[in-house]
């Protein structure tokens, strides 16, 4: 299986093992990154990591939440950054 998600989300993971050769992984994680200029974004290689199911059983599990109002906020300067002409009626964006 392969996996592709953010580098911060996958920095945010708990530890995992992993594993030298393809052949002997379960889960093919690609870390990748977002780039943004002007009004585009762009995602860009980044690491890959192989991994057991029971390793990434531990790292889902062991990973460092974010607290709900840390992720408000991040998610609505993202939103202001893109539209700050929008005025956002949840309090995201302030």
């Amino acid at each position: 299986m392969a996996v592709v998600v953010d580098e911060d989300f996958f920095a945010a993971l708990g530890a995992m093992d992993e594993v030298r050769d393809i052949s002997n992984c379960d889960i093919a994680w690609f870390a990748v990154r977002f780039e943004e200029s002007a009004a585009r974004a762009a995602l860009r290689r980044g690491s890959f990591h192989f991994t057991t199911l029971e390793r990434t059983v531990e790292g889902l599990t062991g990973g460092r939440p974010v607290s709900l109002g840390r992720f408000e906020e991040t998610i609505g300067e993202r939103l202001q950054k893109q539209y700050p002409e929008r005025e956002t009626s949840s309090g995201l964006g302030r």
